[in-house]
């Protein structure tokens, strides 16, 4: 709903990143209410990972506000396809999940995450831009969103093209953050492979695979990346937002351990919780494979009672045509 310019601020002579609501004089009342919500949000939001805001105005009766401008870049410009060294991917998601957590203790969801928008000053880590954060409950989604989703998106945001509002803030705080723990990690297994955890041709087809498969696991692309920081990705890419971690602080603890080759809380999946994961997302297929692994086993066990069966016959066939030699003898 916003777009941004780069522009100089007058009064204090610096370069700012000035974001002003993209249907200028065609806005309508709600689009103006929510542009104005979203500069108050971000106005709340104190954290050296996470951009500030200097100033909120109006220009001709169309609200603007001023973000920090930073000149580094974007992560996605510094990931590029090339895997990071884990620890320096364990160390910058822990910075940024303890930015979405003072984000979320204050009731904003950023919905979101993605390496485009998590800048950086040139001497500085990526930290996450605020103008794509979303207080409390959020609307329908614009046809151009559903048109460039990001491939860092949650399933459940994937799923549903809406939200009620009329559900009370304290379901926003416990359902949506968990959104947010899914795109940190999704941002977590670009920077250690290269590459994100689903791509495909078609917009529609990245969706499909967000909804119905689970991510190659990192150490298949990248065999260097440590089992533990494997454990705690696939974590947060759960499709299910009760099994990932429960908060961005939980997240960022366990990164922690594992930065200071601590245990980790997260647990690693096992063959049979996969099997029965995607039994789940396609139940005709595995209702398929059932019978027709059944009927293999029965034909298997058929046949060998068969052999045994002609086998024992023939013995016995065998040991009587000896005793009748014998006894013509």
């Amino acid at each position: 709903m916003g777009v941004v310019y780069k522009a100089r601020h007058l009064q204090l002579n610096r370069m700012v990143a000035l974001k002003m609501i993209l249907s200028g004089e065609h806005a309508g009342p709600q689009e103006l209410a929510r542009f104005r919500l979203e500069a108050e949000a971000v106005a709340r939001l104190q954290h050296a990972s996470i951009v500030q805001i200097y100033e909120v105005g109006e220009q001709n009766g169309l609200p603007f506000f001023a973000l920090e401008f930073l000149e580094g870049g974007s992560l996605a410009d510094r990931i590029a396809g090339t895997p990071w060294q884990p620890r320096a991917a364990a160390e910058l998601i822990e910075k940024l999940a303890r930015a979405m957590h003072v984000a979320h203790q204050r009731g904003v969801v950023h919905r979101d995450l993605k390496p485009a928008i998590s800048c950086s000053r040139k001497t500085a880590p990526p930290r996450s831009a605020t103008s794509a954060f979303r207080n409390g409950p959020t609307r329908k989604p614009s046809r151009a969103a559903v048109r460039r989703p990001s491939r860092s998106r949650a399933p459940s945001s994937a799923r549903r093209a809406t939200w009620r509002p009329s559900k009370p803030a304290g379901v926003t705080k416990h359902i949506l953050p968990p959104a947010d723990v899914y795109s940190l990690g999704a941002i977590l297994y670009e920077l250690l492979t290269g590459r994100p955890p689903f791509r495909a041709a078609t917009v529609m087809d990245t969706l499909m695979l967000v909804l119905s498969q689970e991510p190659v696991p990192p150490r298949r692309l990248q065999p260097a990346v440590p089992r533990d920081l494997e454990t705690i990705c696939l974590k947060c890419l759960e499709k299910s937002p009760r099994k990932r971690y429960a908060s961005s602080e939980a997240l960022a603890e366990d990164l922690r351990c594992f930065l200071e080759n601590k245990p980790i809380t997260a647990r690693p999946v096992r063959t049979w919780e996969r099997l029965l994961k995607w039994a789940r997302r396609r139940p005709a297929e595995a209702a398929l494979l059932t019978v027709t692994s059944l009927a293999a086993l029965i034909l298997v066990v058929s046949w060998g009672v068969f052999t045994a069966r002609l086998g024992a016959a023939l013995n016995d066939a065998r040991g009587e045509g000896r005793i009748r030699r014998t006894e013509e003898r």
